[in-house]
């Protein structure tokens, strides 16, 4: 008869090691929950329960952008080897669809940007968009740029446009959501939002 796997005080978990790493706890330890939540009692049988909850936490920072986990950082605040936890992360990222290609992320903080900057444009009551033409953004959302390069018309001729603040907010939040989506892959981001 097998013995059954129980968790003691002693076992690091996804929170603590968010905490000792200080990352971006909101973020990052959602991400890392819903991945080690997914798949990590695969990681943990095959790597260990700290290598595998570590791993979880390097592949939300790679997800979500935050900074990356060195291995002197991981050997020195955990006591792991490194190597264990680069294959729990791999291991992790097995069971789970990939990020879109980096080209499409890059797209979508482009258009982003440029979203951001039109929107502030019209919280400050300026017509004008951002200084973008020519520069390597303008090709990132040609029909917002095209709408706002008059900085002589008035604020209601902007609006009535289709370039009002509650418009922009909506487009920021939908490309804000894209872009979580991109990064995470379509399975992350179905488990963090159901966890949410």
């Amino acid at each position: 008869m097998g013995q059954r796997h129980s968790q003691t005080g002693d076992e690091l978990t996804v929170d603590e090691a968010i905490r000792r790493l200080e990352a971006d706890a909101d973020v990052v330890a959602a991400v890392a929950r819903a991945a080690f939540d997914h798949a990590g009692e695969l990681a943990t049988l095959e790597y260990g329960r700290s290598a595998a909850v570590l791993g979880a936490v390097r592949l939300a920072g790679r997800r979500t952008n935050d900074r990356p986990l060195e291995s002197a950082c991981l050997e020195s605040l955990f006591d792991v080897d490194p190597d264990r936890v680069t294959a729990a992360e791999e291991l992790l990222a097995s069971h789970l669809s990939p990020p879109a290609a980096e080209s499409e992320i890059r797209s979508l903080r482009r258009r982003l940007v440029v979203a951001h900057e039109l929107l502030a444009a019209a919280e400050r009551g300026s017509v004008a968009g951002p200084e973008l033409p020519g520069s390597y953004l303008a090709d990132a959302a040609p029909i917002l740029l095209a709408r706002a390069t008059d900085p002589n018309e008035c604020r209601d001729d902007l609006e009535q446009r289709g370039l009002d603040e509650a418009a922009l907010r909506a487009h920021v939040e939908r490309l804000e959501a894209d872009l979580e989506f991109a990064r995470l892959g379509t399975t992350l981001d179905a488990l963090v939002a159901r966890d949410e």
